[in-house]
């Protein structure tokens, strides 16, 4: 039996809650966890201590049992349990550097970020462009989000992107453009009226 048909049989028992599956599971997979998460901070320039990784392994293992473990029965066995469990591990850590980013809000907070000359209403309307692209890309598969995340936010080259999805760098964009498409048709309705 191979990884990916062990990680599958164990995900299976967890679902079923078969005891000590749960378990099992967090022992297999703890370290790991710890240990993208800590190579994720990095890339944003955060170095981690132990407390923060206990968090990101904490939340992420408490999405994994949301919904009757429905990331577990989304696991899609054509790739490697590793790459998924990166996936979510990725949007773990994105979802707590947003919550510790400051919220632009205030006047002052508009103005210290806001192009030069860019007057009061140009800088409410960028902010709520940036919200409403926010909750297009939260309404995202996960893997979707994360690759135009890393394209345009974080401006990974292909082969980057490759590396941290795990996919072959000359599928990369293809699953791109699939993304874009997708994130077009959420976006769609708020701008064009009549796709509604």
């Amino acid at each position: 039996m191979g990884r990916n048909d062990d990680a599958q049989a164990l995900a299976r028992r967890c679902i079923a809650r078969e005891p000590g599956a749960w378990r099992e599971f967090v022992d297999a997979y703890a370290p790991t966890v710890r240990a993208l998460a800590r190579r994720y901070l990095r890339l944003h320039g955060r170095y981690p201590d132990e407390a923060v990784l206990d968090d990101v392994l904490q939340e992420l293992m408490l999405a994994m049992t949301r919904r009757d473990y429905k990331l577990l029965r989304n696991y899609d066995p054509t790739y490697s349990f590793k790459t998924y469990l990166g996936v979510i591990t990725r949007t773990e850590v994105h979802r707590q550097l947003r919550r510790k980013r400051p919220q632009l809000g205030d006047p002052e907070e508009l103005e210290a970020a806001a192009p030069v000359g860019e007057d009061a209403s140009g800088q409410a309307e960028r902010v709520e462009e940036n919200e409403l692209l926010g909750a297009a890309l939260e309404r995202l598969e996960e893997r979707d989000a994360l690759i135009l995340r890393l394209r345009f936010m974080r401006e990974l080259d292909y082969r980057a992107i490759a590396d941290a999805l795990g996919i072959p760098e000359t599928s990369v964009g293809q699953t791109l453009y699939r993304a874009k498409q997708k994130l077009l048709a959420e976006l769609r309705p708020t701008f064009d009226p009549a796709a509604q």
